[in-house]
């Protein structure tokens, strides 16, 4: 299990911190699940700068 924080600015998003996210990794020997928490704005750009790949 992996915790990920994308963001964790506030209600706005600053030069340097993105609007908070946090992913949750799951991953098991048979099955891995990736579970996306207070999605905020530029979650998606932060998700592509890691490890995660979530179509695999």
């Amino acid at each position: 299990m992996e915790l990920l924080f994308l963001g964790t600015s506030a209600g706005v998003p600053t030069r340097t911190r993105n609007m908070t996210s946090i992913v949750l990794n799951l991953q098991q020997p048979t099955m891995a699940e990736m579970w996306l928490f207070d999605c905020g704005e530029g979650t998606q750009h932060q998700f592509l700068r890691t490890a995660c790949h979530p179509g695999n």
